[in-house]
């Protein structure tokens, strides 16, 4: 096999798992407006949150994501959330950055 060819196989495998994938993660940000309700964690498939103990609501728990790299980014927990000011968001890859003012 052609030793050029090789090195373009290894770049091409090293560009997509360095620089795309970490690109697609997502990031679940739970905000302290939760209300402990549990709807978020019973609308995710993947069992990305969980109720932890927080003694800054009425529910005494608050909502957690402790397994963000599971998350396929359906924003279940979003739609599921009655708070007003939504508790739980989910940020989509590149556009957590935006979010989050930090792009370019």
């Amino acid at each position: 096999m052609d030793s050029n060819l090789i090195h373009s196989v290894i770049y091409i495998v090293f560009y997509l798992f360095i620089i795309i994938i970490p690109l697609m993660a997502h990031n679940v940000k739970v905000y302290d407006t939760c209300i402990g309700c549990t709807q978020c964690v019973r609308a995710c498939p993947c069992d990305v949150l969980e109720m932890v103990p927080w003694d800054g609501c009425k529910a005494g728990q608050i909502a957690s994501s402790p397994r963000t790299e599971d998350c396929i980014g359906c924003k279940r927990c979003e739609t599921a959330c009655p708070t007003d000011f939504l508790s739980v968001r989910v940020y989509l890859g590149a556009e957590t950055t935006r979010s989050m003012g930090l792009a370019y």
